[in-house]
């Protein structure tokens, strides 16, 4: 029982920790690429999901955009969550 709830600890701090990295590495990425031509509040309180799904026609090519974006699937779900919550 006390090997489990250690595990359990231990994948729920790296979780939080990683989301914590996320979100930065989000926030950077917005502020250095996005932020000169969307504003954050656009996209604050929409669902991360339909974010997502933009993010990636975007990123694949099929939306048009101004700038070529390229992002991984964890760095599109981390933009998706930072810009749904508008900080």
């Amino acid at each position: 029982m006390r090997a489990s709830i250690a595990t359990m600890t231990v994948i729920c701090a790296t979780a939080c920790f990683w989301t914590g990295v996320a979100s930065a590495d989000a926030k950077a990425t917005y502020e250095h690429k996005c932020s000169k031509c969307h504003e954050l509040e656009d996209f604050a309180g929409k669902p991360p999901a339909q974010l997502e799904e933009k993010i990636n026609s975007i990123t694949s090519g099929s939306m048009k955009h101004k700038a070529k974006i390229t992002m991984t699937a964890d760095e599109t779900k981390a933009m998706a969550a930072y810009l749904s919550a508008g900080k």
